[in-house]
């Protein structure tokens, strides 16, 4: 593929706040993301069955169907995505810490911008 025509770095979010959703596509997509928004689990399953995605950002902390859904089935279905996943939550450290081998990096919300921009960068080059 010519350097003219190379794909954008596409990038999962899974949030139920509908201003991350502003936020994060926004931040990303001056970055040159592409970000695909989901409301739950179950929706970024379907997704990742049939999309290729560079870098997962996962909230945890959701009513219903959270990134712990889409960590369980990565568990089964395929691990090494894993090691594509960011959470991005506000989370007791207890439980970021019990999943910190598993998934990539943590960013804390709230965060700075910078900091998601430069994670989900080096998440995506690697």
């Amino acid at each position: 593929m010519s350097p003219l025509f190379k794909r954008r770095k596409r990038v999962l979010l899974l949030d139920d706040d509908p201003s991350m959703h502003r936020l994060v596509a926004r931040l990303l997509g001056n970055e040159g993301f592409r970000v695909d928004v989901f409301l739950n689990g179950s929706q970024a399953i379907t997704a990742l069955a049939t999309e290729t995605y560079d870098v997962l950002l996962l909230d945890l902390m959701m009513p219903v169907e959270g990134g712990m859904t889409v960590i369980r089935h990565l568990r089964v279905k395929n691990p090494p995505m894993l090691k594509r996943a960011i959470l991005l939550t506000a989370s007791p450290d207890s439980l970021i810490d019990a999943l910190s081998g598993e998934v990539s990096t943590v960013v804390q919300k709230p965060f700075e911008p910078k900091q998601l921009i430069d994670a989900v960068r080096l998440m995506s080059e690697s």
